[in-house]
């Protein structure tokens, strides 16, 4: 957490599965100056691979065409293909997260160091098992709804989904916010919800109150927590 010698408070987004509508949400982070990290499955293939959300068909990106749409932002670990890790034997666990890790590598050339719980969960089991393959973070999708540096960082909770009611509510709170103590704004989700939900309008509302504000740090997950 460099950015303490600076700055009191930081924020950062966490959005997962590397999908068609990343393109937009990036076109927004990078309009505002923010920072996000985006948690991808690098096993599975976006010509088959699809679901629908409400009225919306979901597909993934080609991330080898779109790699540098992520350029100026961390891309951290989702596992290959999106597996429950508590149903997994240490082999397939092993497979599924360090196989995502390697191919983020070779992709995007970035070494990950965090990731995103598929579904969230997760086991204590599996908390020891990331820390021994040199994982330092990973987010869960259980509201905490404040701003607290939270201490075992591969159970890191966000402070709240982006569709949450109390959104807004906790923005304005974090930013009229007078600390000694770090604190933190994450946001996380999915940007195929904004698709889904027709609510795009609603992240660029909260990217402009939120951003360009001089005693903010904005940052990556692990600029951020590490």
């Amino acid at each position: 957490m460099e950015w303490t010698s600076k700055y009191k408070k930081a924020v950062t987004f966490s959005y997962d599965d590397g999908v068609e509508q990343d393109l937009h949400l990036l076109e927004i982070l990078n309009k505002y100056g923010l920072k996000a990290t985006f948690n991808l499955n690098t096993g599975l293939d976006n010509q088959s691979d699809s679901w629908f959300y409400k009225d919306l068909e979901v597909k993934r990106l080609n991330l080898l065409q779109q790699a540098n749409a992520y350029n100026g932002h961390e891309i951290a670990v989702h596992t290959l293909t999106h597996p429950d890790l508590c149903e997994l034997t240490d082999a397939e666990l092993e497979r599924e997260v360090l196989g995502d890790k390697n191919n983020i590598q070779k992709i995007f050339h970035q070494y990950s160091v965090g990731m995103a719980y598929p579904y969230g969960n997760c086991s204590e089991q599996i908390i020891q098992k990331l820390r021994e393959y040199g994982f330092l973070y990973a987010r869960g999708v259980q509201s905490s709804y404040n701003f607290d540096v939270q201490s075992e960082l591969l159970a890191f909770q966000p402070t709240c989904h982006h569709d949450d009611e109390k959104l807004f509510e906790l923005a304005e709170r974090f930013l009229n916010t007078q600390t000694e103590e770090p604190q933190i704004f994450y946001v996380w989700g999915h940007s195929y919800e904004f698709g889904g939900n027709h609510n795009w309008d609603r992240f660029e509302e909260l990217c402009k109150l939120i951003s360009g504000k001089p005693d903010i740090f904005y940052g990556t997950n692990k600029e951020v927590l590490i």
